[in-house]
């Protein structure tokens, strides 16, 4: 895929949650406070950053822009992190019941492909860095 210099980049966050193991996947909660039994997760895109699409356990849960974020509760237990842009990358994460995880989706461009990132950033980053951008609400 070839992108002029100056094109707007948007990709698509497919947050899939296909559960690793045999914890079925729990509906989103309409609010982004820690549930006591759920795992909460942000899932975000800074301002001027490359970015693609995240899915968690093969289930398409949003897309994230340029500048945006949503919030997504599941499960406690092992999941799947999927990102997908021009190719597809994929993680296995552990997450707690009442845990906060913020997740950082970005691209790393290579040759003429855009491979897409996730990455588990800490509390205050994550915090610090959904400050500024656009809440999307997909679940809620």
């Amino acid at each position: 895929m070839l992108l002029r210099k100056h094109s707007p980049l948007t990709f698509l966050l497919l947050a899939l949650l296909t559960a690793c193991n045999s914890v079925p996947v729990s509906q989103p909660t309409p609010t982004s406070a820690p549930a006591p039994k759920l795992a909460t997760i942000y899932f975000y895109r800074t301002h001027n950053s490359l970015g693609g699409a995240t899915g968690v356990d093969i289930r398409d849960i949003g897309t994230v822009q340029d500048g945006t974020y949503f919030v997504y509760h599941t499960s406690p237990g092992q999941h799947t992190l999927t990102a997908t842009t021009d190719t597809t990358s994929s993680q296995n994460l552990n997450f707690q019941a009442g845990a906060t995880y913020y997740v950082k989706a970005g691209v790393i461009p290579s040759q003429n492909l855009f491979h897409p990132s996730l990455s588990v950033e800490f509390d205050l980053e994550g915090q610090s860095a959904i400050q500024n951008l656009k809440r999307l609400h997909y679940h809620e």
